[in-house]
């Protein structure tokens, strides 16, 4: 099988257990051919994932973000002109979910195309500044009523709540009950919430998005994952590859397991599918 493409996830799967891409990952992207598209997909913002395309030297290379959310043509810089598909969490919505967070006084960040609004500078707001090497464009808080309104009113791309597991647990079913949004827990004290939509939508856009003579279908691309988040986009690509920490349903809708990623699962994989030099 010819393939043009490869799509990884980021977290638990392309870096390693300091969330660094390593050495071995970097010399078998370097191998690859380079008319081989090498594209990041993940929940995270574009701003969190484009010192991992400067590592990789995949600047020039698409972007899909927020899980399917967002899609930019390149990463270096935000620009609105870089997008290709932009959907977003309606303002009612963000309003509801923050309510539902300050009445369990649980952590919410709100991001919106390349900026991050923090509720404050807590645990969880370290732990992720730590884990995306990004700090918060401001604070929740810091927004008068009417500035907050005005942002809100443009919608988001990503909710994330964090707190005590038993008290997301509650906000969870509310949402999941009252409100149409994709939600999802990418770890117990992590609350993840989208617009209705996945990486493979978000990277089914981008393949249309390119020019004839640069096609690329869906079976000529290889997509690496770790979480449930990542299930359509194995499920639909020619090769569907799980590392071996992956989530069981996801190793079972896979065409191949690697290593998982403190083995350097991505890396190991792509040197002995395309011969590279180990």
């Amino acid at each position: 099988m010819s393939i043009k493409l490869i799509c990884t996830d980021i977290d638990g799967t392309l870096l390693n257990k300091q969330r660094e891409v390593d050495n071995q990952t970097i010399k078998a992207v370097s191998q690859l051919n380079p008319d081989i598209r090498f594209v990041l997909a993940s929940s995270r913002m574009p701003k969190a994932m484009f010192h991992i395309q400067n590592k990789l030297t995949i600047s020039q290379m698409p972007l899909i973000c927020y899980n399917g959310a967002l899609v930019l043509t390149s990463g270096q810089h935000f620009d609105p002109h870089k997008i290709i598909s932009s959907v977003l969490i309606a303002a009612e919505h963000i309003k509801a979910i923050m309510t539902l967070a300050n009445q369990q006084n649980i952590h919410i960040s709100i991001y919106q195309n390349n900026i991050w609004l923090a509720s404050e500078i807590d645990f969880y707001a370290q732990r992720e500044i730590t884990n995306t090497q990004v700090k918060p464009d401001g604070l929740i808080n810091d927004f008068s009523a009417e500035e907050l309104q005005n942002f809100i009113q443009n919608g988001a791309h990503k909710l994330m709540l964090m707190g005590q597991p038993d008290l997301l647990d509650v906000i969870e079913t509310n949402v999941r009950e009252k409100l149409q949004v994709a939600v999802w827990r990418s770890k117990d004290i992590y609350l993840e919430i989208t617009p209705f939509t996945n990486k493979n939508e978000g990277l089914q856009l981008l393949l249309k998005s390119f020019p004839q003579e640069s096609e690329v279908k869906s079976n000529e691309v290889m997509a690496f994952g770790d979480g449930y988040n990542d299930m359509e986009l194995l499920q639909n690509a020619g090769v569907g590859v799980a590392v071996g920490n992956a989530v069981t349903a996801l190793k079972q809708v896979a065409s191949a397991v690697t290593k998982p990623n403190i083995e350097h699962g991505v890396a190991c994989f792509l040197e002995d599918y395309f011969g590279l030099e180990k």
